[in-house]
């Protein structure tokens, strides 16, 4: 056996990854992978202010990056770009919405939309922090910290301007 560390890969070894990873799907009886990337983009007539990158995966949606233009920060654009995010989760009837951030990026922000922090690495990088957050989809189509429950409103999404 031979193993090589390398920036890229082939699209024939690519391939192979994805077809042993099928093979073992359905050989496990797990759900088959699925993954949609979508994009939100806010604009002031015709200049790009924020924007917000995700991708579904399963009935997770992840909020890859969440950018909003100096000029406009403090005056809702990221609040609004997270609470558009939570309304396609409420209306795709995915499980939730989970996110990174980094000790000097935008923990204070999540946490007033509401979001639970659900892990924390430290030295990342060194002398930093970053934070996993989260957010669960309940019934009454609010968004919350809290795992979907039959019956039980598990709370509720916290606006606010960041």
């Amino acid at each position: 056996m031979k193993i090589e560390c390398r920036s890229e890969i082939l699209p024939a070894e690519s391939q192979v990854i994805r077809e042993g990873f099928a093979q073992h799907t359905l050989a496990t009886d797990a759900p088959p992978f699925t993954k949609t990337s979508l994009n939100w983009l806010a604009f002031e007539e015709t200049s790009l202010i924020g924007a917000a990158t995700a991708e579904v995966l399963w009935d997770w949606l992840y909020v890859d990056k969440l950018w909003v233009d100096t000029a406009y920060r403090e005056n809702g654009v990221g609040s609004a770009l997270m609470l558009e995010i939570q309304e396609y989760v409420i209306s795709s009837v995915l499980t939730g919405v989970w996110l990174w951030t980094q000790s000097w990026q935008a923990a204070e922000f999540y946490e007033k939309l509401g979001y639970e922090r659900f892990t924390e690495f430290n030295d990342f990088p060194k002398g930093f922090k970053r934070f996993g957050y989260r957010k669960y989809r309940v019934e009454v189509g609010h968004l919350s910290n809290l795992p979907v429950q039959q019956g039980v409103e598990g709370g509720r999404s916290r606006g606010g301007k960041e």
